[in-house]
């Protein structure tokens, strides 16, 4: 008899953790066939610390002590408070008993308690659940690419050339080299510089821009530490103003060493088509490669439509290892087209 309860990773006991995490190892290898996962004491963490501006609630469907299925919203709790994200999970012998609308329920509930009116999930691509969204009446919003760059395929020689050509092109910028936690004195112009990644491309997707704030920004810090990552960032200044016009930042992993993350690469639009976008990446993959002892890959997210960084990733060695579609509609609209 399977029965859903609700699971707060917060506090939950970690032996139901674990069966979360095997349960996962299957799924995670259905997108990705083949990639060594993250340990448990990763998956732990990253379930124990929660931001103060976010809330994950989770519920599992339980068959015994067995998962075998789950469900998770994220919501912001100070931005785009209209919309709420979802995604709702199956183990594969499960599928097709009834066990994901049980666990839609509970999800759509909270949703719709929270005030959440637009609700947004990803599939990846060519994936049957794609027909799920067409049947809630959803459309296909946004196409995200997740990349990935092997360092022992970085072209050093390729690096130093940018990096070079930036005293050419953009002799009116310097960098520095920062690392989480920032200075208190930086905190104003990193987060005022954070606003331009509401330039990049959203294709389809609806959402307002969203800002950072030095109190969401330094509980974010935090929570890396917590979890046992670091960042490095690079940011581009420009030298007669001092303005901080760009920045680039690779996320590291204390506990799956050989798995880092490029984060943000942007640059303020006055100052692009300079060549700030590539010192700056070369610049932080040399340094992190160095730095980090066994560091193997690193993988990053990018819009499909966003050629411009695309082209800069590929040709730093970038090659794509998973598409996901993202699809956003109307929560109401879809519980009834579900009979949810």
């Amino acid at each position: 008899m399977v029965r859903i309860e609700p699971v707060d990773t917060r506090t939950a006991d970690e032996a139901l953790l674990r069966r979360l995490h095997e349960y996962y190892l299957p799924l995670e290898a259905e997108e990705l066939p083949g990639d060594d996962p993250a340990p448990f004491e990763r998956f732990l963490l990253d379930r124990r610390s929660m931001r103060a501006d976010e809330s994950i609630p989770r519920w599992v469907a339980l068959d015994g002590d067995e998962v075998v299925g789950s469900a998770v919203a994220y919501l912001n709790l100070e931005q785009n408070t209209h919309m709420g994200f979802a995604r709702v999970n199956v183990a594969r012998p499960r599928r097709g008993e009834g066990i994901a609308k049980a666990l839609a329920g509970p999800l759509f509930d909270h949703l719709e308690t929270e005030g959440r009116t637009l609700i947004d999930t990803y599939i990846p691509e060519g994936f049957p659940s794609r027909a799920i969204c067409e049947r809630a009446g959803w459309k296909m919003a946004y196409r995200e690419k997740r990349s990935r760059l092997a360092l022992t395929a970085l072209d050093d020689a390729l690096m130093g050339q940018w990096i070079d050509r930036a005293a050419e092109r953009a002799a009116d910028y310097q960098l520095l080299a920062l690392k989480a936690p920032f200075d208190e004195a930086d905190l104003g112009a990193w987060c005022e510089l954070q606003f331009q990644m509401n330039t990049e491309p959203r294709e389809d997707l609806e959402m307002d821009d969203e800002v950072l704030t030095p109190a969401i920004w330094r509980d974010a810090e935090e929570k890396l530490a917590a979890a046992r990552k670091s960042l490095y960032s690079v940011v581009a200044v420009h030298r007669e103003t001092g303005q901080w016009v760009g920045s680039s930042s690779i996320q590291t992993d204390d506990i799956h060493v050989a798995q880092a993350w490029q984060w943000e690469t942007v640059t303020h639009p006055d100052h692009r088509n300079k060549g700030l976008g590539r010192w700056m990446k070369a610049t932080n993959v040399l340094r992190v490669r160095d730095e980090i002892d066994g560091l193997g890959r690193i993988d990053t997210w990018n819009a499909g439509s966003n050629e411009p960084m695309l082209n800069i990733n590929i040709a730093m060695g970038f090659e794509p290892i998973l598409v996901l579609e993202t699809w956003q509609g109307d929560l109401a609209s879809a519980r009834q087209r579900l009979g949810v």
